[in-house]
């Protein structure tokens, strides 16, 4: 991949995303969900901390939502929280990221989760391209006494809602570091020596992150 020519600078970031992804131990495959909020964190050192993206601007918005929100309020509430471009997509994504379809098992035993989102954006004409990071810290509860069961040895399943609770929304804004990636091509090259496709690629760093990928399973063809 021609790292000099800015028309590669996405697929470049994805790359760089995903390596940053595999050597922080981000990956739902093969990580408990309670090990996953570290492994973010040192996900996002990475991505800060890399020269050829630079960090435009942190906002941390607060989230009042009350006891059994619906997906479809959640949505709204996000859409409210912020005017950036791309907001309605996020709040969407967001929604859809709820976990109200867990079994009992993790229901039960999983009650703070953090929603995480990776978004790619190169407007059409620009050279330039953004990746914003956004997560949502968020409580989860269950009915204690489920009254629906299936199949021949039943299990309770449970009514997964959101509590009351007021949760907050972190976006991170990076830039590419459009001068970074071409005066260091070479060098980053060596360093990434696989190229990730972008969609793929957000798939494997958006939570619910039980996708099954992993990073070796997106490289391009």
């Amino acid at each position: 991949m021609p790292i000099r020519n800015p028309i590669n600078h996405a697929t470049a970031a994805s790359s760089v995303l995903a390596l940053s992804a595999k050597q922080s131990g981000f990956n739902s495959s093969e990580k408990s969900a309670e090990s996953l909020a570290e492994a973010l964190d040192d996900f996002v050192v990475q991505v800060s901390t890399f020269p050829g993206f630079y960090l435009k601007s942190t906002t941390e918005r607060t989230l009042t939502l009350k006891n059994h929100t619906t997906a479809e309020e959640f949505q709204k509430i996000i859409q409210d929280s912020n005017s950036g471009p791309r907001i309605g997509e996020v709040a969407f994504k967001f929604a859809e990221l709820l976990p109200l379809d867990l079994d009992y098992e993790e229901a039960t035993r999983l009650k703070n989760w953090i929603l995480n989102l990776v978004v790619l954006d190169k407007p059409k004409g620009s050279d330039i391209v953004k990746i914003q990071l956004a997560r949502v810290p968020l409580r989860i509860a269950f009915d204690k006494e489920p009254k629906t069961y299936s199949g021949s040895n039943p299990t309770p399943t449970p009514k997964v809602y959101i509590p009351e609770q007021r949760a907050s929304i972190v976006f991170a804004d990076f830039e590419i570091n459009t001068q970074y990636l071409i005066a260091n091509a070479a060098k980053l090259v060596s360093l990434i020596p696989n190229v990730y496709d972008v969609k793929s690629t957000i798939a494997l760093l958006t939570s619910l992150p039980r996708s099954g990928l992993k990073p070796e399973d997106l490289l391009s063809s």
